[in-house]
């Protein structure tokens, strides 16, 4: 806004010095077309302010049915221009982010596809964002799925079991099971307590 003008300021200055011995008619409609020229570009610059927001608009629409996650730039326009769809979104995120933390907690890909299985089943049919959530979830499970950890998986929760069990850890983990169970507390032992404890109860005489 401020260059047009500046431009129509040196468009005028212009004009004034090359038209200074024309008669006032012709000055006149030469401030008039300037004018008519400034409100053009005004409106031209609306216009193209106008398509710009569509197109961010539609992108993110596009992204947010698609699943994926919206860049910051993105998510502050959504919030600023639909505050309304921002909740939407953030609440669609807070829904792939637990099942993703789940997805990284499982012990095989059996488990995996129980949690995807799971999380997708339990969207209510009611919700009017039921697609966009699928959508989202689809997407986290894609990306797991195509992930290191996911292919070191075992097939199954049986399969999972046994490599457990011949896990070398197995037996450490069975000595501090066996150790959580044990009442004896270290910090509360001394010598002069197991005296007292080793020492004969008597009953009173009746």
């Amino acid at each position: 806004m401020d260059n047009i003008l500046i431009q129509a300021n040196i468009k005028m200055d212009t004009i004034k010095f090359d038209v200074s011995v024309a008669d006032e008619k012709s000055k006149e409609k030469l401030g008039s077309e300037i004018a008519a020229s400034i409100r053009d570009k005004i409106e031209e610059s609306k216009n193209n302010s106008d398509q710009n927001d569509e197109k961010m608009m539609t992108r993110i629409m596009a992204k947010i049915k698609s699943g994926k996650r919206l860049s910051q730039k993105e998510e502050s326009y959504l919030k600023q221009h639909n505050p309304d769809l921002y909740l939407q979104y953030v609440r669609i995120r807070r829904m792939a982010e637990a099942m993703a933390s789940r997805l990284k907690h499982a012990n095989s890909k059996e488990e995996v596809n129980d949690i995807i299985m799971q999380s997708i089943s339990g969207i209510s049919d009611k919700d009017p964002y039921k697609e966009f959530i699928v959508a989202a979830l689809n997407e986290v499970a894609k990306e797991f799925k195509n992930s290191d950890a996911y292919g070191e998986l075992p097939a199954t929760s049986e399969e999972a079991n046994e490599k457990k069990k011949s896990s070398p850890n197995n037996d450490e983990d069975s000595f501090s099971k066996d150790n959580s169970d044990d009442d004896f507390d270290p910090m509360n032992w001394s010598p002069l307590q197991e005296l007292v404890d080793a020492m004969p109860t008597f009953e009173a005489p009746a």
